[in-house]
């Protein structure tokens, strides 16, 4: 039987037939119209529970209670089910026909030409699935679909393969036997997976899935022999219901895209796509942002077969608003009514803005002419609006400005108009009292000084038009000139120290003092002080001091600030083992002096020094850095240093060194003995290497061999040992095997000879069972793969001679596959 590794399907009619795995699922189909019996179920007379041979060897068919009664392996199952991924097929009962049974022309004993399977409940289908194989080699049938109403669709010309030895088998190893009227009873196929059992998928076109399936129409074409014949089991198939459309419409508002329609599909072969006809084309189940008007949407099945639905967004009617102010013109402050009415609709709801108030009628103060808005919503959801304004008269204002505001005594002020009454309007000013107005009449602008210190106040109501300002109201002081001096307690501190300012200047009970300490922290004091400020860099205290107007000429004061020093190192090594040589890196600031303990009672004063520890342990190590002999900063690493000892390689072999030893007992077992070491890696002398603490190691070759174990501590520290010879030696007799298996599946695939490896001086030479020679080698480093010429040498026996230095070896050796 040929062994094919490409499943070919022929494609007609548009029709393609996929051979991969489905997510749908399978069913099995209730169907009629087999012609014959090819499955054994029972007793021991195969001629008498079948009605036909499957082929020219007389193979059939068994259930696993035939194969139980006769001895026999596998069987298929006894409920006729088969299964494979998501699908499902049932077989027909074993005790009738339970094949249609098919050759060229029905020429082969007991087959037809062609035949019809009927469904017992014709039904739509999305797809179909015929379970099937071929005899006597591979084979071609053609398949036509029948529909009730009278159409018919020919899904094409088909490939299936023999029922032993083909690719993609969804049932196989259930096993065949020779149709005899008694036992003994053979299993033939079980150990290759034979025989095996094919699917044939069956997809149906838009047009055919939307009727109801009748029959299938089944003819054996041709196949690879003349004596070609197939064998059709089952049917399966994935149910199909036609889609339903219920859509629901939302109506547009308002003239504006805010329609939609949502399609709810049933049945139908999902997940589905759409496609509607707006712009740009939606591709959703709803289509949103619809004008008023018509649309069509077209829905895809997820076999690309469509449907299509038509529907329309109706539109609704506005309200129009009409806006009325009494009065229309007022003076600012004044009140004005507003109101809203509706025509052509019913709004409940209003909103006036500016001022976002609500009611059909408000009450509103206008402060400048201004257009009020009202809105709304009608009846159908939409926004409505109108408009009304409203003139509102100029009130003059009273504003006016002292400048300055605030003066030392004897100094003049300003008083300006800042409003925007004309100079025809009438001023009330009140306050003079108390000063001399020195300029100035009506609008002003008024220069006036004030003879006393103290707090006034000045008024201003001004009337035009008819309208009256509010009171404007500016307060004025008049300040008491003052003095500012201080006192530190020093003036050269260490960063990080505090002094004290003390105020020793005069001024009256309401001056302030400004003091700006130039990156000082204060840490204690207000207003005059005393102050107690901390200094981590040299600063200027400054003191101003003001009442009112005055304000006094500033003071300060240099304070020097020596810089913090930082002590900071780093080791250029941490751990080692003895003598362990450190070099310390200062990287200390702001110093000009270093003291150094090592930890173990060594000291140094230098800036990086190097000090060599030469005892194991674990060293804390402390720097005192200074700056000017006056301030001081001390860093203490604790047990920064770690010292440890060098561990001590050693190991033992069995077995031992100089001790000959054959190639085949060449497994050494190396006993380690280190101690203080946490990592090992041996290194056996023919390039394998181990990591493991205790190993065993097999030798390929013959030869001496030398051991070496490194062995490193956790902090890195090496010791290795030494074990030389290991003396391999070849084999002083061949163990050579009989038999071999050279089918490329990675086992026993070559006539190995372990004994053989390394020795250059033997031949080897092969032959069959005529005697011709069908492999010859001078040394064996390329064992024989089974083969001759290039090509595969038949399964047989084949007889060998194998010459070494000290004596010959013959025999005899089998190839199987």
């Amino acid at each position: 039987m040929i062994k094919l590794v490409l499943y070919i399907a022929l494609l007609f009619g548009g029709l393609v037939i996929a051979t991969g795995s489905l997510a749908q699922t399978y069913s099995p189909i209730n169907i009629t119209g087999f012609n014959q019996d090819g499955i054994a179920e029972s007793g021991t007379d195969a001629t008498a529970v079948t009605s036909t041979a499957l082929d020219l060897s007389s193979y059939i068919m068994y259930s696993t209670t035939f194969a139980a009664i006769n001895g026999l392996l596998a069987g298929l199952p006894t409920s006729g089910v088969i299964t494979s991924g998501t699908r499902t097929w049932q077989l027909q009962p074993y005790t009738g026909n339970n094949v249609l049974y098919l050759s060229a022309g029905g020429a082969q004993p007991n087959t037809a030409a062609a035949g019809t399977l009927t469904l017992t409940t014709p039904a739509r289908y999305s797809a179909v699935n015929l379970l099937l194989f071929t005899t006597e080699d591979h084979g071609n049938i053609n398949v036509v679909m029948n529909f009730t109403d009278g159409t018919t669709y020919n899904a094409g010309n088909f490939f299936i393969l023999d029922w032993f030895g083909g690719t993609g088998a969804v049932y196989a190893g259930y096993g065949r036997t020779t149709r005899l009227t008694t036992g003994p009873y053979t299993t033939f196929g079980v150990a290759t997976g034979d025989p095996r059992f094919y699917q044939l998928n069956l997809p149906l076109t838009c047009a055919g899935k939307n009727k109801l399936l009748q029959s299938l129409t089944i003819s054996y074409l041709n196949g690879n022999t003349t004596f070609g014949r197939a064998v059709v089991l089952a049917l399966s198939g994935v149910g199909y219901t036609p889609p339903t459309i219920t859509p629901a419409i939302t109506q547009a508002t308002c003239g504006k895209a805010n329609g939609s329609i949502a399609l709810s599909v049933a049945a139908g072969n999902g997940p589905f796509t759409y496609a509607w006809s707006t712009t740009p084309v939606q591709t959703t189940a709803t289509a949103t942002n619809l004008l008023a008007g018509s649309y069509t949407c077209t829905v895809t099945e997820s076999d690309n077969c469509t449907v299509s639905y038509a529907g329309t967004v109706p539109s609704a009617p506005v309200a129009v608003l009409t806006a009325t102010a009494s009065p229309a013109a007022v003076c600012a402050g004044d009140p004005v009514n507003l109101s809203v009415s509706a025509t052509g609709g019913t709004v409940t709801a209003y909103t006036w803005n500016p001022g976002n108030v609500t009611g059909s009628s408000i009450s509103v103060v206008p402060a400048a002419t201004t257009t009020y808005t009202v809105s709304g919503t009608d009846n159908n959801g939409c926004a409505v609006s109108a408009t009304v304004p409203v003139t509102v008269k100029t009130v003059p204002t009273s504003t006016f400005t002292v400048s300055p505001a605030n003066v030392c005594l004897g100094t003049s002020q300003t008083v300006t108009y800042t409003g925007n009454a004309p100079n025809t309007a009438t001023y009330n000013w009140n306050g003079f009292a108390g000063a001399t107005v020195q300029s100035g009449s009506g609008q002003g602008p008024y220069s006036i000084l004030f003879n006393n210190a103290g707090n006034y106040t000045l008024q201003l109501q001004v009337t035009d038009n008819g309208c009256v300002s509010t009171i404007t109201t500016n307060p004025v002081i008049i300040s008491t000139p003052v003095s500012a001096s201080f006192t530190v307690s020093d003036s050269l501190i260490c960063a990080g120290s505090a002094i004290t300012a003390t105020y020793t200047g005069t001024g009256a009970g309401y001056a302030t003092a400004t003091w700006g300490w130039s990156g000082g922290t204060v840490q204690s004091g207000s207003g005059f002080g005393p102050y107690t400020i901390k200094y981590d860099r040299s600063g200027i205290i400054s003191l101003t001091v003001k009442d009112g107007a005055c304000v006094s000429v500033a003071r300060s004061k240099l304070i020097n600030v020596i810089p913090t020093p930082v002590a900071a190192f780093t080791p250029d090594a941490a751990t080692g083992c003895v003598p362990f040589a450190v070099t310390f890196n200062n990287a200390s600031q702001n110093t000009d002096a270093w003291k150094w303990n090592f930890g173990d009672g060594g000291t140094s004063t230098e800036g990086s020094p190097s000090y060599t520890y030469n005892n194991t342990g674990t060293y804390t190590v402390t720097l005192i850095a200074s700056a000017q002999g006056k301030c001081f900063d001390t860093l203490v690493r604790t047990d920064v240093i770690k010292v440890k000892s060098y561990p001590e390689a050693a190991f033992t072999v069995n077995p031992v060194e100089n001790v000959p030893v054959e190639l085949h007992l060449a497994n050494f077992a190396f006993t380690n003995s280190t101690s203080a070491a946490t990592s090992y890696k041996w290194e056996f002398g023919d390039g394998d290497t181990s990591t493991l603490t205790n190993v065993s190691h097999q030798y390929q070759y013959p030869g001496n061999y030398t051991v070496i174990l490194h062995a490193v501590n956790d902090i890195g520290c090496e010791d290795t040992a030494v074990r030389k010879f290991l003396m391999v030696i070849p084999d002083k007799v061949l163990i050579i095997p009989n038999v071999f298996s050279p089918n490329g599946d990675g086992i026993n695939d070559k006539w190995e000879i372990a004994g053989l490896r390394g020795v250059t001086d033997c031949t080897v030479q092969i032959f069959n069972r005529w005697g011709q020679q069908v492999y010859n080698s001078h040394g064996y480093g390329e064992p024989w793969d089974g083969t001759w010429n290039g090509k595969p040498v038949p399964v047989a026996t084949y007889y060998y001679v194998i010459k070494t230095v000290t004596r010959s070896y013959n025999g005899w050796v089998a190839i199987i596959r």
